[in-house]
């Protein structure tokens, strides 16, 4: 493949700690931001999604990072004169594609750009490739049609086609089925955001008639039990098997983050209650490692942020992080969600994908405090660690694997240690 790297640091071996109850005791170093390690440019809104590695194809396993927010004061401040309400816009969005080898700890850009530049959109791994769904453009903010495929085999992208009108989505969640055939999109917002509310829509298409299809028709896709509440904002993620996937929080409508968290049945086509979040939260990342989902940080309004515009907070204060991961334990009964680890900054708006072979998920970029000299929330290179062994209080033992992280630039030998499968019956209630 045609790269240019950048080298990255690696990252400190990690301790175990045990939890109990519904709320785990966090553990120390469970949020560790990678130093001396940065993605190539600072970026938010963007995907994260773990392609695994293909011997035939001769492809190595990665983290593919597709656009995104690029414009280092991320959401800038707009007086919007006329209108009930100011806002925040991202000036610039990307094409870019950064690939993370968790093996190596180093980056790489392809030298492909995406087709067209994109940003809060879904990204999904199916037969071996990269698909990009949904989301928008700037600066006409209009929703994209066009749905993307990139080929780590041939570090090339093609456009297999359009979602039909009626079905166009941004802020979305999408996943594939087991063997990749199909790939489920779900939830978001129409073109006009909340008008009224979040999208219920669920809808799917078959990958093979994809890639077969003309780029300029429509696919065809197929209507789907719609989810019991609609909502944007929003990142799925399916079960280890593959038969089930899950979405968690987001926004109803303007100011109204959700709670509530949905499962959906691939075999019944039907969406049911995952339980409840304890913390209101959308654009949190979700990951799954271990037979676990985690739900990591987000956002919510400040709660004046819809009142009568006396009470409307300052420029510093519309936006607040969630600070916080969320943990639950699927299969194993009634669904409870567990926080498992503080977020000890503020950032949000980042996303994150899991490396299986170590359980360990990688939050990638996203935007840090407001900053007055710019009334903005700045993007950042930032790449977190967050180990899922010890979140759920995982032991190292037989079923432990032990990985050279490489060298740092000083030369040191970083080992990082993590628990695999067994980890998440570690979890004690």
């Amino acid at each position: 493949m045609k790269f240019s790297l950048f080298a990255t640091a690696a990252i400190a071996a990690l301790g175990n700690t045990h939890a109990h109850g519904n709320t785990h005791a966090h553990a120390e170093n469970s949020w560790e931001v990678v130093s001396d390690a940065q993605l190539p440019k600072p970026v938010s809104d963007h995907s994260s999604t773990f392609i695994p590695a293909d011997a035939a194809a001769g492809t190595k396993a990665g983290i593919y990072i597709a656009g995104g927010c690029d414009s280092p004061n991320g959401n800038t401040y707009v007086d919007a004169d006329g209108l009930l309400l100011d806002f925040f816009l991202c000036e610039s969005i990307s094409d870019d594609l950064h690939v993370f080898d968790a093996d190596t700890m180093t980056f790489a850009t392809s030298s492909a750009p995406l087709p067209r530049a994109r940003y809060r959109h879904a990204a999904v791994h199916a037969q071996g490739k990269l698909w990009l769904v949904g989301g928008r453009t700037i600066p006409d903010d209009t929703i994209i049609p066009e749905v993307d495929v990139y080929d780590p085999a041939t570090d090339s992208w093609s456009t297999v086609g359009t979602i039909p009108d009626g079905f166009v989505t941004s802020d979305n969640g999408a996943f594939a089925n087991a063997d990749g055939s199909t790939i489920y999109v779900m939830g978001g917002y129409n073109q006009n955001y909340f008008a009224p509310d979040a999208l219920t829509t669920t809808f799917s298409f078959e990958t093979k008639a994809a890639l077969a299809n003309n780029a300029d028709k429509d696919l065809a896709v197929t209507k789907r039990a719609d989810l019991l509440t609609g909502r944007g904002d929003i990142h799925a993620v399916s079960s280890q098997d593959g038969n089930t996937a899950f979405v968690a929080g987001g926004y109803a409508g303007m100011c109204q983050p959700l709670t509530s968290a949905e499962v959906y049945d691939m075999d019944s086509d039907q969406w049911t209650s995952a339980g409840d979040l304890l913390k209101a939260r959308g654009d949190g990342a979700m990951v799954e490692a271990a037979g676990t989902i985690f739900a990591i940080g987000g956002e919510v309004n400040h709660p004046d942020q819809c009142a009568t515009p006396e009470l409307v907070p300052p420029l510093s204060h519309q936006s607040l992080a969630v600070n916080d991961v969320e943990a639950l334990e699927y299969g194993v009964g009634q669904a409870e969600w567990s926080d498992v680890a503080d977020i000890p900054e503020f950032r949000f708006r980042f996303s994150a994908a899991s490396w299986p072979a170590t359980g360990v998920a990688y939050a990638f970029g996203g935007q840090t405090s407001f900053d007055e000299s710019c009334k903005c929330f700045p993007t950042t290179t930032e790449i977190t660690a967050i180990d899922s062994g010890i979140l759920l209080g995982g032991s190292v033992s037989a079923s432990t694997n032990t990985v050279s992280a490489g060298t740092s630039a000083s030369g040191r030998t970083l080992v990082l240690r993590v628990a695999l499968a067994a980890i998440a019956l570690a979890m004690v209630y």
